[in-house]
């Protein structure tokens, strides 16, 4: 018994010294990026980008973010499906999760919204996991249908990039995540019963965590099949279409008010081509290399695709920089008010319902 709890510690120990040392490579690269980076440029120019964007843009783009984030909770309304929570409520959570997801590393922010449903509003956890599945296969499926449309549109073969490699790598990301969409349920159904052979191999009693985590995924894999019985993936992929053009025409909007006072106009911003650049971002936060709040990796994830679509560096880094202070800074900001809001004592919530234990 004592040699197999040596056995444990020892594990654990490296375990922490493997996190430990994960974060500290993660951060160091992210300053290392961020110092490399801002060696190419001046930091005033970035200053003077910053401050002097032009306002009646940045306001819209703001206008349209808001927007976005006005179908982000209607999406998580319709899916959660329950009157105990409405679209005011979904709205604060759903400004939450993005303000989480901005800072946290490799899209790990999602959790925050985990989190909420079950701690705040009483959710069984099986609502909050199957609902944000469900959310995060359709943003997927719409992000890489975006990419194929962006390159055609832009030209195949205009810039420096494998225009038809990218287009069939993402038009198989796509067919694998709808895929993936319709038949989830099945395809955990298939892991489920290996599991349950496992565990009644080595007969794992029902106590046990690990026995207790199998019945937690039945569970949620139930609440998929009650979802997708709900006949609601219409109105989810409408407006999932809705929060991806929403979005990436804020960031078009903000990528506009960075550079109008340097002489561009819209007519020189192709909507398809930006929308490439502003892809590689998000994408880069999702990867585990993504640093605390992304710094680095974020600016050099866009500053690259800007230069590979034709910007010259010096502007791709600037606009990088900028362009991902005013997203974190504002996104951020209505994160925190949201926290605010909805930990307050007058803010009510609605009384859980026993038959409202399942979506």
């Amino acid at each position: 018994m004592n040699a197999g709890k040596q056995e444990k510690k020892k594990i654990g120990k490296k375990q922490i010294l493997f996190r430990v040392l994960n974060i500290v490579i993660v951060i160091a690269f992210g300053v290392f990026l961020v110092y490399y980076l801002l060696k190419q440029v001046d930091i005033s120019d970035i200053k003077q980008a910053f401050t002097g964007m032009y306002r009646p843009t940045l306001i819209g783009a703001f206008a349209v973010m808001l927007l976005s984030n006005f179908f982000r909770a209607y999406r998580k309304d319709i899916l959660v499906g329950s009157d105990r929570v409405g679209m005011g409520d979904m709205f604060l959570v759903s400004m939450i999760r993005n303000a989480f997801n901005m800072v946290l590393p490799a899209r790990t922010g999602e959790l925050s919204y985990i989190y909420v449903l079950t701690r705040r509003f009483k959710f069984p956890l099986e609502v909050g996991v199957s609902t944000l599945m469900v959310a995060l296969i359709f943003d997927l499926a719409i992000v890489f249908s975006l990419i194929v449309i962006s390159i055609i549109i832009a030209g195949i073969n205009t810039y420096s990039i494998s225009s038809v490699s990218v287009i069939l790598i993402a038009a198989a990301l796509l067919a694998a995540s709808m895929l993936i969409l319709l038949y989830l349920a099945n395809i955990i159904d298939l892991i489920l019963i290996a599991y349950k052979k496992l565990l009644n191999r080595s007969r794992v009693q029902e106590n046990r965590l690990i026995y207790r985590i199998y019945k937690k995924f039945v569970d949620i894999n139930k609440n998929l099949k009650i979802i997708r019985g709900r006949k609601i993936y219409w109105k989810v992929y409408l407006s999932s279409i809705a929060i991806r053009m929403l979005k990436f025409a804020a960031y078009y909007l903000i990528i506009h008010a960075i550079l109008a006072p340097m002489g561009y106009s819209f007519s020189d911003l192709n909507f398809w081509v930006i929308l490439l650049a502003t892809v590689a971002a998000e994408i880069s936060a999702v990867l585990p290399t993504h640093a605390l709040a992304g710094f680095g990796t974020y600016e050099g994830a866009f500053a690259l695709a800007f230069i590979m679509l034709g910007f010259t560096e010096e502007i791709a880094i600037i606009v990088g920089f900028t362009y991902h202070l005013v997203v974190l800074l504002y996104t951020v900001m209505l994160g925190i008010i949201s926290i605010i809001i909805i930990s307050m004592p007058f803010y009510r919530i609605k009384k859980n319902r026993p038959e409202e234990n399942k979506t």
